[in-house]
């Protein structure tokens, strides 16, 4: 391919005949020509390339993605080392699923218009004007033709909530889509809903990606109907407004030998793999949100707060991953490094503390974390939470709150080894140049996690039923608060059991773990109380 002609998707970049163009780095190289603009205006092959086809696209996986769009392996390595913005239509690439609870179906439409070549009165032996420019060697290739046309993406998502049928709803999502083209060819007279079926219809939201210019995005299904039977009064009733689609590259270096050439391409082997940790830390990134937006990392804000830096750990290395690869292909491209360079920096990804393996541990461990204090919750129900030490202030500093009984959970405040794993490795990165460092694994060494021992769990449950059981017993009066609260104490494991009196702190009960259980808890708090 180094020594050929290459076909590219244009992906929304302003690509004209006999602009050049820098393969290395996949850059358009505007305001330098081989010819002036007359003259190239001049003897331009055109030829009308009629088409238009629209496609379901029911995955939402960076694989269908790129293919929707005919991108290739190399232009998408381009892309994911952010060498390449994309726009129009083609940022569909960049619009992701915010959350696994969501259902989307995307419909693509696409048409082609015209056809644009340079001839040999352009590209013939002596014609070229500006020959100084092949020795610069900021280009590698030149424009020579161009496909014109336009292209839309409707996206359409639905929230699934836990107690539906992911895949059913799939389905009907899919259904409905399928019907767009028809609609639009029938007119909207066609579309007939009962109450039902308007019912579903309305919980589509629908995202819109294309080359059109529209007074307004859709943002419904009815809306994206409307649109989609305009889309071809949109590109001009001479197809004024469309645009370059694919683009065709030739070689500077078979006009003139001292032009700069593409010396190799990234194996596509290796683009895979670099996708790949891509793709992973987008999803974990998925699932950061996910879990943040779960009531119980909002009922209480230390999980989320874990949950939020581990993104944003991410996010950096997601950043330092890219910045690496964007100086690294071109380098690779025009010789200057060999591909085994990128293939050590993708190995040492895969044995950093951000290898997939380890952070999907991770936020496997907080999800069970937090199942783990729903439960508790569950048991627990008519219970108030209290989410901060200013709330449980309030609530132990009420003047008609003689007493306040408090059943806290003690370990969600503890230290997180594999989030300062995460910090310093990215710290270490920064000290050697972005160089990726070696790295051990020493919080995987750490003692058993306290949601994830029977134990505990068993004698938090005890405790949570001497609670009840006491709560109970004073039911009715007046003067006494019951309440469930995240307060950090060493000295317990899970839970503990705080006693105010008139504000003040009288008693931390430490049960189950030190063999207290409900009748010692009774006791004390007879003795304390009654």
């Amino acid at each position: 391919m180094s020594d050929g002609i290459i076909e590219l998707a244009c992906l929304g970049r302003p690509f004209q005949l006999g602009m050049l163009y820098d393969c290395r780095s996949d850059a358009l190289i505007p305001g330098i020509s081989l010819w002036d603009f007359e003259m190239l205006k001049k003897n331009i092959n055109i030829r009308p390339q009629p088409n238009t086809d629209f496609k379901i696209i029911a995955s939402d996986s960076s694989e269908d993605k790129v293919a929707a769009l005919n991108v290739s392996a190399s232009l998408e390595a381009s892309f994911l080392s952010g060498l390449v913005s994309v726009k129009g239509s083609a940022d569909y690439l960049n619009d992701n699923k915010k959350s696994k609870h969501q259902s989307r179906v995307t419909l693509q439409y696409r048409t082609t218009s015209h056809f644009e070549q340079l001839t040999m009165e352009h590209l013939g032996a002596g014609n070229v004007k500006h020959c100084n420019v092949f020795q610069e060697g900021s280009a590698t290739h030149v424009v020579t033709a161009l496909l014109y046309g336009a292209q839309a993406f409707f996206i359409f998502d639905r929230e699934v909530s836990s107690n539906e049928n992911h895949q059913e709803i799939q389905g009907d999502l899919q259904a409905s889509i399928k019907k767009i083209p028809l609609i639009s060819i029938e007119g909207q007279a066609s579309l007939k809903m009962n109450e039902m079926e308007q019912e579903k219809m309305n919980k589509f939201s629908c995202t819109f990606h294309g080359d059109f210019a529209l007074d307004n995005n859709p943002v419904s299904y009815v809306d994206a109907i409307k649109v989609y039977s305009e889309l071809p009064k949109l590109l001009g009733e001479h197809e004024e407004n469309a645009v370059p689609m694919t683009v065709w590259l030739y070689p500077l270096k078979k006009l003139d030998s001292a032009a700069a050439q593409l010396v190799r391409e990234i194996s596509v082997s290796l683009v895979r793999r670099a996708k790949r940790i891509m793709d992973g830390l987008d999803d974990c990134d998925v699932q950061c949100q996910d879990l943040m937006r779960d009531d119980i990392a909002i009922e209480f804000p230390e999980i989320k707060d874990k949950i939020k830096k581990c993104k944003d750990l991410l996010s950096e290395y997601k950043t330092v991953l890219q910045k690496h690869l964007s100086r690294l292909l071109p380098s690779i491209r025009s010789g200057g490094e060999e591909e085994q360079e990128l293939a050590d920096y993708l190995n040492r990804n895969e044995r950093s503390p951000f290898q997939g393996a380890l952070v999907t541990k991770y936020l496997n461990e907080r999800e069970r974390e937090m199942n783990v204090v729903r439960s508790y919750l569950d048991i627990m129900k008519d219970v108030p939470v209290i989410s901060s030490s200013n709330e449980l202030d309030k609530v132990v500093l009420k003047a008609s709150n003689n007493y306040v009984i408090a059943f806290t959970l003690s370990s969600l405040n503890e230290d997180e080894p594999y989030l300062s794993d995460l910090g310093n490795y990215l710290k270490e990165q920064s000290c050697n140049n972005g160089e990726q460092v070696s790295y051990n694994l020493n919080s995987s060494k750490k003692t058993e996690k306290w949601f994830c021992s029977g134990d505990v769990t068993a004698f938090t449950r005890e405790n949570i039923q001497a609670f009840l059981d006491f709560k109970e017993a004073n039911k009715g009066k007046e003067n006494i608060e019951f309440c469930i609260a995240s307060i950090p104490d060493e000295l317990s494991t899970a839970s503990s059991i705080h006693v105010y009196e008139r504000g003040r702190l009288i008693i931390i009960l430490l049960l189950g773990s030190t063999g207290a259980g409900k009748t010692t808890l009774i006791n004390v708090m007879v003795n304390y109380i009654l």
